[in-house]
């Protein structure tokens, strides 16, 4: 009796668990076919190129796919192994290689920042023995220099010799900000140089040993070099402009605008494999990449966070390249990225075993609709109730917000166009070279008969401004700058102030 009673056991056990897949498998082509239709629609009024969208549910990928155009002038679609930018998401990759290399004992988080600078010396008072690596890791460090960041981000002047120059030189410390979290790029970019100077490692290859590698992430890098070499297909940058649609963007990322904060291209296909390691605590595919501890230590609140961006906001906690937050009373671990001409938005839900990558080539309402489609799918999977009406006023949300933005938009190009120029000279007397310290050389010069300004990577035509001797630039798209030119008192320029830098003139050859 206990035999055919046990072998009941079995089979109702057995009957069970296929019941139960069959529910799982039903749900999850359920949750494929209204996400897809949904995901349609919305793109239909939004202008964006491309969207990657990776989602994962009991811990595992239930749904990847890619829309739209890796590059529309050329005609190439994306994938799921088109390669988008996934700007400050970036971090939680550094934080976790760092986490990695203080189980190793090679750079201790809790050690501080002068023990790493080799013979670097700060020119200004900071107090860089009581800085430690989880300070600089944290956003806590009461640290300025906005001109690191700026050449490493944008202008890609980053020769070792010019970055130590301003990483010593420009550096700033404010007492009262110590502890205290001040979000930036700054401590991950100090990070890259720690590590270049003492353990002469580049974070790009640190990356790469440590995590792509491991991870099997085959169409993730941060080297642009690479994946032209490989032939990837990678996302072009775009801004939706005016009445014009998307249009690229002037300001393409290269091997040197790539950096510790901000640097990596990856796939929708990588990034689930980059959620789903994470999400179980360093564990994929059966595999234990990375031991538990140091997910865990990853994913634990270190400074408090008041969050006003959609769709996680409230207090929550910043970790180690990581927010810990919640969404409707459930917790959620994420990061957002973002670039001129690109959007990223990955999160998961650990107790739920739910997750989501999306990143886009598009930087206006890039973010706008990955948040919208990151609900959804959170919703959808935590059996939220009358998803159909709140869902669909989202989208028309979206259509109006879209709308709007372009009519505000073309009626802004419109008034600029109109404004008459404040320059009392002719064209030519302002051009030239002209040097700041620490933020480097800019250029200006004539082109299609206005002034022009180029400083690195950047280059920009100029539009009338309404300051006296001063014109309008986007050396950072979609962002309008102001260059102001100085005079002496023979009504010659000597200099120009950009960004609160003064530049000075160094040639009036361009």
């Amino acid at each position: 009796m206990k035999i055919i009673l046990g072998l009941i056991a079995c089979f109702c056990m057995a009957f069970t668990n296929l019941y139960s897949q069959s529910i799982s498998n039903s749900s999850k082509e359920k949750f494929i076919a209204e996400f897809d239709a949904y995901i349609s629609e919305v793109l239909k009024n939004t202008d964006i190129p491309a969207i990657g969208i990776s989602i994962l549910s009991g811990g595992k990928p239930v749904f990847i796919k890619t829309y739209g155009f890796a590059n529309k002038e050329a005609g190439i679609k994306a994938d799921n192994n088109t390669l988008f930018y996934i700007a400050s998401s970036t971090k939680s990759f550094t934080a976790l290689a760092a986490a990695l290399l203080d189980k190793e004992g090679k750079i201790k988080l809790n050690e501080p920042m002068n023990k790493y600078m080799g013979s670097l010396k700060f020119k200004n008072p900071i107090p860089a023995e009581q800085i430690t690596i989880k300070h600089l890791l944290t956003h806590t460090a009461g640290l300025t220099n906005e001109a690191l960041g700026f050449r490493m981000a944008f202008s890609g002047d980053i020769k070792d010799y010019e970055i130590d120059h301003v990483f010593t030189g420009a550096m700033t410390y404010a007492d009262t900000m110590f502890n205290k979290y001040n979000y930036d790029n700054l401590g991950y970019n100090i990070y890259a140089v720690l590590l270049r100077k003492h353990l002469k490692l580049n974070w790009q290859d640190v990356l790469a040993t440590k995590i792509f590698k491991p991870v099997d992430m085959n169409h993730t890098t941060s080297y642009m070099s690479e994946a032209v070499r490989k032939g990837w297909n990678v996302a072009a940058p775009y801004q939706a402009i005016g009445n014009n649609g998307a249009v690229l963007t002037e300001l393409p990322k290269q091997d040197n605008n790539l950096q510790s904060a901000g640097g990596i291209f990856s796939s929708p296909n990588d990034l689930a494999k980059w959620i789903e390691v994470n999400m179980n605590k360093g564990k994929i595919d059966g595999r234990q990449v990375f031991a538990k501890e140091i997910l865990e230590k990853c994913q634990t609140g270190y400074a408090s966070v008041e969050r006003t961006m959609q769709p996680f906001t409230g207090l929550s906690q910043y970790g180690l390249g990581w927010i810990i937050g919640d969404y409707k009373k459930e917790k959620v671990i994420y990061h957002f990225g973002g670039f001129p001409g690109y959007s990223g938005h990955i999160s998961f839900m650990p107790d739920k075993k739910i997750g989501v990558a999306i990143t886009t080539n598009e930087s206006i309402m890039g973010s706008r609709v990955a948040t919208v489609l990151a609900t959804f799918a959170y919703d959808w999977w935590l059996n939220e109730h009358g998803m159909d009406t709140i869902y669909e006023g989202k989208k028309n949300e979206l259509k109006q917000m879209y709308e709007g933005y372009k009519r505000a938009s073309a009626k802004d190009i419109e008034s600029k166009s109109k404004r008459p120029s404040k320059l009392s000279l002719p064209l030519t007397n302002y051009t030239g070279v002209f040097t700041n310290e620490f933020c480097g050389t800019m250029k200006i010069f004539v082109k299609d008969a206005v002034l022009n300004a180029a400083l690195g990577n950047m280059q920009s035509s100029s539009t009338h401004f309404t300051q006296e001797e001063a014109i309008r630039v986007e050396l950072i798209p979609g962002s309008g700058q102001v260059i102001k030119f100085m005079k002496d008192e023979k009504n010659s320029i000597t200099k120009l102030v950009y960004n609160e830098f003064e530049f000075i003139r160094m040639s009036n050859k361009d």
